[in-house]
């Protein structure tokens, strides 16, 4: 017997459905969104041998549902949001049985007819999570030098910005915030708070930032694509774990398309 499943995910707890090569439904239930409890649950209803194809939307967890359970040994596919999206929206009634249903037959159509998704590897997603956290410091960053900038202009204290260190930031707020205590603008107690906060940002990013230059500099991928110009290793790590698999290329030179490896 040929089984093929679907999984409808969600944060606590996950609906499965299995159908048979017919599209005959199995067994459908729920259990709790942990790949132990997943395999568990299907392992006690079927044979695992049996197993064509379990399908799971991509989202946020799936990632790791994912790779989880295809250590434990289920044949996992990844399906496109989209393409599961306006496949499981023709059911009546939009249930998370139902939805499972839906992925279930949708599997069961081939991967030929299927939108699949291709997972990134936990070292990529270690990677992106940590160029993620990254960003969002600069973020932080820029958005305190406007905050602070922005709070003792109304007093006639203009603070120079642009591409400047955040020592060189902090000791120009700091000196205006002194000439604003000679004119009597009692506001220094107001901005250190946020200064401070600003110093500590600029710590901490240069902390992120000096692991994605170590990891860039021990990647092949990586190494090869900072030698081109104004490629560093912040672009290089986002490109290479963007596109994960990235052994080979199509690339164009001498007028024709021809596979190539980047890393060589």
């Amino acid at each position: 017997m040929a089984y093929y499943i679907g999984l409808d995910v969600s944060q606590k707890n996950t609906a499965v459905c299995i159908v048979d090569s017919s599209g005959k439904i199995v067994k459908e239930g729920s259990c709790l969104t942990r790949p132990q409890d997943i395999y568990g649950w299907v392992s006690n209803r079927v044979e695992v041998q049996g197993i064509i194809k379990v399908g799971l939307e991509a989202t946020n967890l799936s990632s790791w549902l994912y790779t989880q359970l295809t250590k434990l040994g289920l044949p996992m596919v990844c399906l496109e949001t989209f393409q599961a999206h306006r496949f499981i929206s023709t059911q009546r009634n939009k249930t998370d049985k139902n939805d499972a249903r839906g992925l279930a037959q949708l599997v069961r159509m081939g991967e030929d007819f299927l939108k699949l998704v291709t997972v990134r590897s936990q070292a990529s997603q270690e990677a992106r999570a940590l160029l993620a956290l990254r960003e969002h410091l600069v973020h932080h960053k820029r958005s305190l030098e406007n905050h602070i900038a922005g709070i003792v202009k109304p007093f006639g204290l203009i603070v120079a910005r642009g591409n400047v260190c955040a020592g060189t930031f902090r000791d120009r707020v700091v000196e205006a915030l002194c000439l604003a205590e000679d004119q009597g603008i009692r506001i220094r107690s107001l901005v250190m708070p946020s200064l401070d906060l600003y110093r500590e940002a600029c710590a901490q990013l240069a902390l992120l930032t000096k692991q994605v230059e170590t990891i860039a500099s021990h990647d092949p991928v990586c190494k090869r694509l900072m030698t081109v110009p104004g490629i560093g290793p912040v672009v290089a790590l986002s490109f290479m774990t963007a596109v994960d698999e990235s052994a080979e290329f199509f690339v164009y030179h001498a007028g024709s398309l021809s596979w190539k490896s980047i890393a060589n």
